[in-house]
């Protein structure tokens, strides 16, 4: 029974259905609202909303830059339950915001203090450390791959199940309002996520400090360093391209041609969580032919490939089309999560996955401001040109994976060279050992 306790799954689905029942219920509330100011002007709304999430989401992504760090500093003393429970009361907050939003119709600029007391609470970076770290510690490094990508389609799973039905939920009619059902719905997710962290979810033992994890290998210093910057910088621009296109994906599809309203935008994000799915078999399928980083090339490409034909969407059909395309692409960031944690120290995983996510989220604003800045300039002429850059930007990616797969190669090969070169060296000492006790013995 404490081996099911253990496991931090029900906590990624319980909080995934909430956030994903969150994103459609902002996203409709802060649409609706300002359509209503800005009389119609289908083009002018789009703009509204753009320069809503950038500054949201610049919030939302620099706030825990203040905390993530220092609440996975410690929690590799004091146990991962800090790096849960803190993020998960962070939203309960912070997004309860959104009720008061909507029922008492406030100005929409409130909720950036909702992101503000989710960030300064660590937000999802500290978040998702915890669950990383938690994982990391439970598993071989030999299964931690495959460990780490089980956690990414459980998430998926479960904004998969919460985006099919957000629309539905956000058009049942509450005191003859939309949303108030889909976010109190919301809240109570979060609530109860929290609760299954802080009473029944059992944490794995703190490690000791220089506990590497077993079969780890232990390089020189600048090896060392040079893999982390390389793998380090393939995440970072991966991440870049992936959340300034899916960023514009999301206010693109409401415009037209293809106008959705909540019950489509639902969908639109459960085909994006399906992803998480595929991925996963991906990894199962492929992982007994293929390295880990030939597996994060396969993703990059088919995410890349996705980009490009979602910048051409003009109907819905191939809308779907587009994201069947980008059936792995969800699978280079958790495979070089691993690749990461194979290398390092077991008591710091809860600092090093914090500042690989506090690194992401400063990402994710460079790419906001970066992204959203062109789509609105951009609109006019061709409003898919921003999904065209973030496919360049992913693509750039592949540069430091190969550069990285290349210098592992090497050091495997220098390894075998030194074996080789100290048995040749073990057998020429035994043969002048026997030559120099056949000369004693007939002297």
């Amino acid at each position: 029974m404490d081996t099911l306790l253990s496991y931090v799954e029900p906590v990624v689905v319980v909080t995934n259905v909430a956030n994903s029942l969150f994103d459609t219920a902002l996203l409709m509330v802060i649409y609706e609202r300002l359509n209503g100011t800005t009389t119609g002007d289908g083009d002018l709304a789009q703009k509204e909303v753009a320069h809503f999430y950038m500054i949201y989401n610049m919030i939302y992504s620099l706030a825990p830059l203040l905390t993530t760090v220092l609440l996975g500093r410690w929690a590799d003393r004091q146990g991962q339950k800090v790096l849960l429970m803190v993020p998960l009361l962070g939203y309960l907050l912070g997004r309860l915001l959104l009720l008061f939003t909507h029922l008492f119709q406030l100005p929409v600029s409130v909720m950036y203090g909702s992101a503000v007391i989710n960030g300064l609470a660590g937000g999802f970076p500290a978040y998702w450390s915890g669950i990383n770290a938690i994982a990391a510690l439970q598993s071989t490094p030999a299964r931690r791959s495959l460990r780490l990508n089980v956690l990414e389609v459980t998430s998926g799973m479960a904004g998969l199940l919460g985006s099919l039905v957000s629309g539905h939920f956000f058009l049942v009619k509450v005191n003859n309002q939309h949303g108030l059902l889909l976010i109190c719905l919301c809240l109570s997710l979060y609530f109860l996520s929290l609760l299954y962290s802080a009473f029944v979810l059992r944490y794995p033992a703190v490690p000791s400090q220089g506990q590497v994890s077993p079969g780890a290998p232990c390089p020189s210093c600048r090896t060392y360093s040079t893999q982390m910057i390389l793998l380090f910088s393939c995440y970072i621009l991966y991440d870049l391209g992936v959340t300034g296109g899916e960023n514009i994906i999301s206010i693109f599809v409401l415009k037209a041609p293809l106008s959705w309203g909540p019950v489509w935008v639902g969908y639109g994000k459960a085909a994006c969580y399906t992803m998480f799915l595929s991925s996963f078999l991906g990894v199962l399928i492929f992982s007994r032919w293929l390295s880990d980083t030939s597996l994060v090339l396969m993703g990059i490409i088919s995410n890349t490939a996705g980009f490009i034909t979602m910048a051409f969407v003009q109907t819905s059909s191939l809308y779907f089309i587009a994201r069947s395309m980008m059936l792995f692409s969800c699978i280079p960031m958790p495979t070089i999560r691993a690749q990461l944690s194979k290398q390092l120290d077991a008591a710091s995983y809860g600092s090093i996955f914090a500042w690989l996510q506090s690194a992401m989220a400063l990402t994710d604003v460079v790419s906001t401001v970066v992204f959203n800045s062109l789509y609105a300039a951009t609109l006019q002429w061709y409003s898919g040109f921003s999904l065209l850059l973030a496919a360049a930007v992913c693509w750039l990616s592949t540069v430091t994976i190969v550069v990285y797969s290349c210098r592992q190669s090497w050091g495997d090969y220098s390894q075998i060279a030194g074996r080789d070169s100290a048995q040749t060296l073990g057998t020429q000492g035994l043969d002048d050992f026997s030559d120099g006790c056949s000369s004693s013995c007939s002297e």
